[in-house]
């Protein structure tokens, strides 16, 4: 252990002291970025911000590698996550990259490759949550791939720009690999969810697998402009670029949360409500979204066959349908994913409302005590049921079983 705290206290030392000398890289590149005029009060304002985003995602990111590392100093997953941190913070969110050219101009790719090598932790990291254990035995041998698996592609892809626009067939070939690997790798955490994890490892897992899922989301929308930019004509980039870089600090950030939130056991059991608060209003958006579109086509139609032309009534009128569609549709679609997600909650729910329905009608203390029983054992299903019932002229109790 004394061994393990040294190169642990030796790595963050290096990371902070990157982080810190990464600061002139941010300013230099940010005073240096050229400008669309375009809405120039934003674009003047985002690259700051992205750039003030990208070193609290890296202070972020190694404060939870100490909370990490003081909190469970004797937990190999917890140590392994510590670490893990560490490398992401510094070379994944961005230091790394933003501190090799402005102290080393001549490094060229180096930044890039050191990213591309940390995929075998990130796998490693997959493969042992929450445990700390390969399980099955065999999802190891992944691992061992994914190492040999750098050395290869770095001699085979002479050109960092065909990793970039995947335009070979070694590119091609690299990302198939990669992608088989992460897909087994996430089968194997199925296998585990499903066969051989405790309750309390799968409410660490549902953390992480949101995390992960909320992440991609917002990279995969900031990637779709970035790819779009690679293949642009040399020129001012357009004014949204910088909005860009802050969802993407922010997306960065959610995956060590998960993971520090899981391995330390915290608030665990909110998860379920925030996945099925996370379910009811996406889709409600998604839906409101849709109404709302087509409620203004729709009318612009209207408006056009009738009065010969547009008009920002129709824009009105599809904002006033959306408002008052709003809650029944809210309760639908909850009903509707309590039903299929959440389908012991749901009639749990609907037998409380039934006994609420009955508690206004019934007036015989008899019937409404046999239906507050029955109520319990159908919502709570306990061993047993006792109801004590204090009469009014004494001070005597009445036990119903």
């Amino acid at each position: 252990m004394r061994i393990i705290r040294a190169i642990w206290v030796s790595a963050f030392l290096i990371s902070v002291g990157i982080l810190l000398a990464s600061l002139p890289g941010y300013w230099m590149r940010t005073n240096g970025m050229r400008l669309s005029t375009e809405f120039y009060p934003v674009v003047q304002s985002t690259p700051w911000l992205a750039a003030l985003m990208a070193v609290s995602c890296a202070m972020l990111c190694l404060g939870l590698a100490v909370l990490l590392f003081l909190k469970k100093p004797k937990d190999r997953m917890a140590l392994f996550l510590s670490f893990y941190l560490l490398l992401y913070g510094i070379v994944l969110v961005g230091p790394l990259e933003t501190f090799l050219p402005f102290w080393f101009p001549a490094s060229g790719n180096l930044a890039l490759q050191i990213q591309g090598a940390i995929f075998v932790p990130g796998l490693a990291l997959i493969l042992i949550f929450p445990n700390g254990q390969f399980l099955p035995r065999w999802t190891r041998w992944l691992v061992v791939i994914a190492i040999l698996e750098i050395p290869i592609a770095l001699l085979t892809i002479g050109d960092f720009d065909e990793l970039y626009r995947i335009s070979s067939i070694p590119a091609q070939l690299l990302y198939a690999v990669l992608g088989v690997l992460l897909i087994l790798a996430l089968g194997a955490q199925v296998y585990r969810y499903r066969r051989l994890y405790t309750p309390l490892e799968r409410q660490q897992t549902k953390w992480v697998l949101y995390g992960f899922v909320v992440s991609n989301f917002l990279l995969a929308l900031v990637s779709i402009p970035y790819f779009y930019l690679l293949n642009m004509p040399p020129g001012l980039p357009p004014w949204w670029v910088g909005l860009g870089g802050v969802i993407w600090q922010v997306a960065v950030s959610i995956l060590p949360l998960a993971f520090t939130i899981a391995i330390l056991h915290s608030r665990l059991w909110n998860i379920d409500i925030i996945i099925r608060k996370t379910l009811i209003y996406s889709v409600l958006t998604a839906l409101l979204a849709v109404i709302y579109v087509g409620g203004v086509m729709v009318f612009q139609q209207v408006f056009r066959t009738v009065i010969g032309h547009e008009t920002d009534l129709a824009i009105a009128i599809s904002t006033l349908v959306s408002a008052v569609v709003f809650l029944p549709l809210r309760r639908r679609v909850q009903n509707a994913i309590d039903k299929r997600f959440y389908r012991r909650k749901y009639d749990a729910a609907k037998t409380l409302a039934a006994f609420s329905a009955t508690v206004r009608d019934e007036v015989e203390l008899e019937k409404l005590t046999n239906e507050l029983l029955n109520v319990v054992n159908e919502t709570m299903q306990p061993a047993n049921v006792s109801l004590w019932l204090k009469k009014a002229d004494s001070s005597r109790w009445k036990i119903e079983g």
